[in-house]
């Protein structure tokens, strides 16, 4: 399909021979949207919701009590954090699946008041389930915050792609 300027859709409500770019603004992540259904890249099936062309996410909560290896985090998308303390975060559990966590986006969003420390290639979550960041040290994450991940299937591993 060939791009269309604003000035020539059909509406200025889209319709569903429209397709619009849309983008969440906080992390600018991009997509395509029809009047009745957005889809983005990087989504498996499961985590895409009919949204009206709006951005949207399943969530879950997790906390942390203690320094956490291997967080089963499920199908959801995003993960709201909060921790009892300052602890570490060593890995995070993807879908059982491997067909379906290559390329797999995961926000994880610290909705607590205490700083998480993401742990890069720490032995003591298994070894697919680990994190490798972008400068191979770990990495605060503060309250507040939100840190964008995405699963590398060749690696075998949670690429901290973002703290923003």
């Amino acid at each position: 399909m060939a791009s269309k300027k604003i000035s020539e859709l059909s509406a200025k409500t889209p319709v569903a021979a429209d397709v619009l770019a849309v983008a969440d603004p906080s992390t600018g992540i991009a997509g395509k949207s029809t009047a009745a259904q957005a889809t983005y890249a990087g989504m498996n099936q499961s985590s895409i919701i009919p949204t009206n062309s709006s951005f949207a996410f399943q969530s879950t909560s997790a906390s942390l009590t203690a320094n956490t290896n291997n967080l089963v985090i499920g199908s959801e998308t995003l993960v709201r954090i909060s921790s009892t303390a300052n602890y570490d975060l060593t890995g995070m559990v993807p879908l059982a699946s491997a067909a379906n966590n290559a390329g797999r986006l995961m926000y994880l969003v610290n909705i607590g008041s205490n700083t998480i420390t993401i742990k890069n290639e720490d032995a003591l979550s298994t070894a697919a389930n680990r994190f490798i960041t972008h400068n191979g040290n770990n990495l605060s994450f503060p309250a507040g915050h939100v840190v964008l991940c995405i699963y590398d299937g060749v690696a075998s591993r949670w690429r901290v792609w973002s703290i923003v």
